[in-house]
């Protein structure tokens, strides 16, 4: 059964023939010619970076997640310290034309031409790409039905800032069809972690040292974790770049578990510390409960050993001693601040709770505007300006409360559904001996425990921040559909292959 299961699934894209190469030569020799002899270093660049996409797609998807990451292409604000020697270092897009449209229609092409060659079309009966597409359908359909107005908008002195959410969601949508047809092998999936990993680091290196130096957002407060000198511009915000860290946390300690005989095992026991204080310095109370159901997602595994304990305990008590020695009094006071629990609105943090319960009140309303199919991606500012009273264009803070009031609730079951059934998914291999025990020998069964965990985790940070059109929810999925394409033959599971 698990060879036939495993036959079933098509042949994995093997590496392209020598016509995709040559073409990416003629290409960039045709390139060279027209820019001159100046241009010739960027036409051998330009080869090289060709050869290579084509003959390994999977590092294609690998660049183009990076860029998204970083956010190269809307760069709405100048980045400051050692960010902004990265950033210098990664191409700025404009209009249609950059690297990663470029690059996604490459791609695009490489698929299809797989698709003619092995006749491969076993991605699309992936749960994960299904109804991911039907989420992109559905608010496309409620962002044509309810346009926005952008000559409006800015009349009543909105800020219109990103790119077409219309194209945004189908540029996502494009990203994980060519993550789940590309990205399969162990090794190509551990690549994709791998950046994810890299990036965090340096995300809460550089945003940890915002907070000590009083260099957060100053519209939010200079103490937090965050601000312009953070290296991925979505993790300024002090909740995702908690959110961040977590995942990070949680990818590092599931490595670190699972690779017990690994060198330079305190070099990961740092990774995990700093992403703990990381939390602590953002000020997010949301944080610190995402950080909370991630340890305990972690620690109640059945898995878990008492090495793991041990070494949980001891990132405890060591984190506990930073952050009482190195966490600004001032993010303390904030986390600690629960206004009818243990604290008061006067305090530092208190009036962010009021605020947030007023907003979803404000969010209720304008979903009932159009309960099916939602006001329209991309008009919950605009929408809120016209529905509360204080004329507030304010974030919804809540990934739910927005899928819904934009989308209706087509849109919030189809995203309920896809975290339901790839939860399941992933469930089902973790519960199959034979199919981990496979996981395990191509060394994969820590990133299938940090896929799950980070999902939920994910969930959970939902509940506080604006998190689904970002691309830290395509690469969770596309991480799960690439395991679940490779591991999950239906509900009794799959063993090693025959």
């Amino acid at each position: 059964m698990a060879g036939t299961a495993l036959s079933n699934r098509g042949p994995e894209p093997e590496t392209t023939n020598w016509l995709l190469p040559a073409t990416g030569v003629l290409f960039a020799a045709v390139a060279s010619f027209i820019l001159g002899p100046t241009g010739m270093l960027s036409g051998v660049i330009v080869t090289v970076g060709l050869i290579a996409i084509l003959s390994k797609p999977h590092w294609g998807v690998a660049t183009i997640l990076t860029l998204l990451m970083v956010q190269y292409g809307s760069r709405r604000y100048s980045r400051t310290g050692v960010a902004a020697y990265i950033e210098a270092l990664i191409p700025s897009g404009s209009g249609l034309l950059t690297v990663n449209n470029v690059l996604g229609i490459l791609l695009a092409l490489v698929l299809a031409y797989h698709l003619y060659r092995d006749s491969d079309w076993g991605f699309v009966h992936n749960r994960q790409v299904q109804l991911v597409v039907l989420v992109t359908i559905a608010l496309i359909v409620s962002g044509a039905w309810n346009a926005v107005d952008y000559r409006e908008q800015a009349a009543l002195g909105l800020r219109i800032r990103g790119q077409d959410p219309m194209r945004l969601m189908f540029s996502r949508g494009l990203f994980l069809v060519l993550f789940a047809f590309f990205v399969r092998r162990p090794k190509e999936i551990r690549l994709i972690a791998a950046i994810f990993v890299g990036l965090a680091l340096l995300t809460a290196w550089s945003g940890s040292a915002t907070a000590l130096v009083g260099g957060g957002r100053s519209e939010v407060a200079s103490y937090r974790g965050g601000g312009l000198a953070v290296l991925l511009e979505a993790a300024q915000n002090p909740n995702r770049l908690a959110m961040f860290a977590t995942l990070g946390l949680i990818f590092i300690w599931e490595y670190m578990q699972s690779n017990r005989r690994m060198r330079y095992r305190w070099l990961a026991f740092a990774g995990a510390l700093l992403m703990v204080v990381t939390v602590f310095l953002s000020a997010s109370r949301g944080g610190v409960v995402g950080l909370a159901v991630a340890s305990s997602l972690m620690f109640v595994r059945q898995r878990q050993g008492a090495r793991g304990i041990v070494y949980g305990v001891a990132i405890a008590v060591v984190a506990a001693m930073l952050i009482s020695q190195v966490v600004p009094q001032e993010c303390l006071e904030r986390l600690t601040n629960i206004p009818g629990l243990s604290g008061s609105a006067e305090l530092e943090g208190g009036g962010s709770i009021e605020r947030r319960a007023y907003t979803y009140g404000i969010g209720l309303k304008i979903w009932a505007r159009a309960p099916i199919l939602g006001v329209g991606l991309g008009n919950w500012s605009y929408t809120r300006f016209l529905t509360d009273p204080l004329r507030s264009a304010a974030a919804p803070h809540n990934a739910y409360l927005k899928a819904m009031a934009e989308g209706g609730v087509v849109t919030l079951f189809l995203y309920l559904t896809l975290f339901y059934v790839t939860l399941r998914q992933l469930n089902t291999i973790l519960a199959h001996p034979g199919t981990m025990a496979w996981a395990q020998r191509e060394g994969m069964d820590w990133l299938i425990h940090s896929t799950r965990i980070g999902i939920l985790t994910f969930m959970v940070f939902s509940l506080f921040a604006d998190l689904f059109d970002l691309i830290f929810f395509y690469l969770l999925i596309g991480l799960a559909a690439s395991l679940i394409r490779r591991y999950f033959a239906g509900e009794t599971g799959l063993g090693a292959p025959a």
